[in-house]
């Protein structure tokens, strides 16, 4: 107990405790800034609908291609749904880095789908959905490509994270800054 009396214990005590104090005030103030921007991928704003919906959207798009090749090439359907369950799985995990590398492969997979359905002979039925699953998927896209999350995560960065002492703070407490999807 003598240990607690001597002056050099009370100042590494106080010490602790205000770091410690510190580290958890940057957790809860800082996440919660950090949280609101990432909330953003997530749900509308501003009549804008979020990247997270717009994946849901390819998602759906390109199921309905798979529905079309499963029925002339079950190896390239398995592929696409390979990347299709990748991006379902990333999204499940809510990772936006995991969806936008699971986004970007699933882009070159239904590219590669579509080469495969042209040396087949569809019926003009299968082209119709085969046309507005690809208008869907390639307008949802579009949409995630002009989605604002991005230049406001970078406004983020630029106007609280990355000014002094904001950026030290985060990395004593162990806070991230937010992702881009990009």
């Amino acid at each position: 107990m003598n240990f607690f009396k001597r002056p050099v214990a009370a100042v590494i005590l106080a010490f602790i405790f205000c770091a410690a104090i510190l580290s958890f005030n940057t957790r809860i103030k800082l996440g919660e800034e950090i949280d609101a921007v990432e909330d953003s991928f997530y749900t509308d704003v501003n009549g804008q609908r979020s990247i997270y919906s717009r994946l849901q959207e390819k998602l759906a798009a390109s199921n309905g291609v798979w529905t079309v090749l499963v029925k002339y090439d079950q190896d390239a359907a398995d592929d696409l749904f390979y990347e299709r369950d990748y991006l379902q799985w990333a999204c499940d995990e809510a990772d936006i880095a995991s969806m936008k590398y699971a986004n970007d492969d699933l882009n070159e997979e239904l590219a590669r789908a579509l080469r495969t359905l042209e040396t087949y002979e569809l019926t003009d039925d299968e082209l119709a959905l085969v046309d507005e699953y690809v208008t869907a998927y390639n307008g949802a896209q579009k949409m995630i490509e002009e989605n604002s999350y991005n230049s406001e995560v970078l406004e983020f960065m630029r106007s609280t994270y990355n000014k002094f002492p904001t950026k030290e703070l985060a990395e004593f407490a162990e806070v991230y800054p937010p992702e881009t999807f990009s």
